[in-house]
């Protein structure tokens, strides 16, 4: 006489909160140029930093500013092995800020960057939809 057992398939939810903001920006121009721009029109200070890793094989450039308690990240989505976010091919960069500083930097951000010519296309991504939203913590 043979039993059969039924399979137990188990289901992980996953709610965490991030307390980001992230920006998806397309343009055509290199890393460093984006990061003079937003320099000169949001009166930010990116400086280059050390790369942000996902795996050995996943590096991208990443800058940092740090101006009165607000921190940006400006991280490639592009890498020579792959893409940061693969859904979003299009995008070549991400605009990484706390929860906090966008609540009062939001509409002079935004506005900020849509002035600037060489940025094709700025939106904010929604992080509980994005698979891979965990990429996005950079420490």
């Amino acid at each position: 006489m043979y039993f059969y057992q039924m399979k137990k398939n188990y289901k992980l939810n996953c709610n965490t909160d991030y307390n980001l903001v992230v920006l998806a920006i397309s343009s055509h121009c290199k890393a460093y140029k984006l990061c003079w721009m937003l320099n000169k029109t949001l009166g930010l200070n990116f400086e280059m930093t050390q790369d942000h890793k996902i795996n050995k094989d996943l590096l991208f450039s990443r800058y940092t500013s740090k101006n009165s308690g607000a921190r940006f990240d400006l991280v490639s989505n592009r890498s020579k092995k792959g893409y940061m976010i693969p859904s979003n091919k299009s995008i070549n960069y991400f605009l990484i800020t706390k929860k906090d500083t966008w609540v009062y930097e939001k509409d002079s951000l935004l506005a900020g960057l849509r002035t600037i010519n060489d940025i094709l296309l700025v939106f904010e991504i929604d992080l509980k939809k994005e698979q891979n939203s965990d990429r996005f913590i950079v420490l």
